[in-house]
């Protein structure tokens, strides 16, 4: 009883203010394309979602959240898909320069795959406005705000959506002959992502020694 009088008085707190983390979700985009655009990165998409009221809700119902208002960080997600993986590691350098960001919380999904297994790839930051960046821009409403930003390429991408559709959803535990064939898919797609990693680079040396 307690748990769900807890949960309702965060849902009423976040039905009032979940159009700051919309208009948040709409700067936060901004910020990014120009800082993408200024160091002439090239990526596939960005994606930005905002939590709806019933998704805050399953989320806050879990046991794990005493305080769902202050532990729950990705009521605003921005997703940033590159065409290569060696973007990932561009942009998280410019992401690290541009936000405040909680290493705590965020994580890179590829560093908790054991050697031996293939699956979901993706650098998670939780971040917030950098008090700079707010003083600057007068964003002051988002002071202590966090937000999540993933990133990965358009592969692990691809892989990440059909797992997500195929396997997460499915109520139960999936035979093991059915997730040895995930892992496989998985592991062709890693060492085609690679391989679009060093095709790129090559072909782009062969342009410079082209020109010079």
């Amino acid at each position: 009883m307690a748990n769900r009088k807890k949960v309702n008085k965060a849902v009423k707190w976040y039905q009032k203010e979940r159009s700051k983390y919309i208009n948040l979700k709409a700067e936060v985009e901004k910020i990014l394309k120009e800082a993408l655009n200024e160091n002439e990165i090239i990526f596939h998409s960005i994606e930005s979602r905002v939590k709806s009221v019933n998704s805050f809700r399953e989320k806050a119902l879990r046991e794990k959240y005493d305080d769902p208002v202050t532990e729950i960080t990705d009521l605003t997600g921005i997703r940033i898909i590159t065409l290569f993986e060696k973007e990932i590691h561009q942009i998280s350098d410019i992401i690290k320069e541009l936000f405040k960001i909680d290493y705590e919380k965020s994580e890179d999904k590829s560093d908790l795959l054991d050697a031996d297994k293939m699956g979901y790839k993706s650098i998670h930051y939780i971040a917030e406005l950098s008090q700079e960046k707010i003083y600057a821009t007068d964003l002051e409403s988002f002071s202590g705000i966090k937000f999540e930003i993933q990133i990965r390429s358009i592969l692990q991408h691809a892989w990440a959506e059909i797992e997500h559709d195929r396997n997460y959803k499915f109520k139960g535990k999936l035979p093991k002959h059915l997730q040895r064939r995930f892992y496989a898919l998985a592991g062709m797609l890693e060492i085609a992502d690679r391989e679009f990693n060093t095709l790129s680079e090559e072909v782009e040396k062969f342009r410079q020694n082209k020109n010079n």
